[in-house]
């Protein structure tokens, strides 16, 4: 709780205190940055781990605060195509080689969209056991955040960002069990807060 408390103050110095404040520290910036993103697109390569072995895929993003979002499927070949929107309302799955959609009403929460950085953002502020710290991915100098994951799924237990302190874009993203394995990992390679996203884009015809 201190932890959450402490991210709201430094929010409050930032904008209250604008040009006035000293120049903001990695952790504060990104703290900052995150707060205000609207909207984002990236691509990613996606690792899924079950106890079957590992699936690999690279894939596309795009996210609203508003919770629409639209997840492309650009590799392996055999369902590169393949698309799952969500318009706000209804799930929208497109499977390319059946030419077909799968439509599911969908109600508040009811949905998993773990995979989206506005889910994580949403359950680092809701959550007690968040951490904020320093530490590196590759080359990079990273903030690592930490948050729980609500619902009881074990797996889909925590989850750990990592952004990059000199870009502030998230560079690594892993979704954890409740014994602490490692189940989805995100690498972004492109990644663009506050996009222009054209509409259509969460609109299925």
């Amino acid at each position: 709780m201190r932890k959450i408390l402490a991210f709201g103050v430094i929010l409050v110095l930032v904008f209250v205190s604008g040009c006035n404040f000293e120049k903001l520290s990695p952790m504060e910036e990104v703290q900052k940055k995150l707060l205000e993103m609207e909207n984002y697109k990236c691509e990613a390569a996606l690792t899924r781990v079950s106890n079957k072995g590992e699936e690999k895929y690279d894939i596309s993003q795009y996210y609203k605060n508003t919770g629409q979002y639209r997840l492309e499927i650009l590799s392996p070949e055999s369902i590169a195509g393949n698309y799952t929107v969500y318009d706000g309302e209804k799930i929208y799955q497109y499977n390319k080689m059946l030419d077909s959609r799968i439509i599911s009403d969908i109600t508040g929460e009811d949905h998993n969209n773990e995979l989206f950085l506005g889910c994580f953002i949403k359950n680092y502020m809701d959550s007690e056991g968040v951490s904020l710290e320093a530490g590196s991915f590759d080359t990079s100098d990273c903030i690592i955040l930490e948050a729980n994951i609500p619902g009881g799924n074990r797996y889909l237990s925590s989850e750990k960002l990592w952004i990059d302190e000199s870009t502030l874009k998230p560079v690594r993203f892993v979704i954890y069990d409740i014994d602490g394995n490692e189940r989805y990992i995100l690498t972004y390679t492109q990644f663009e807060y506050n996009a222009q996203l054209d509409d259509s884009l969460f609109i299925v015809n």
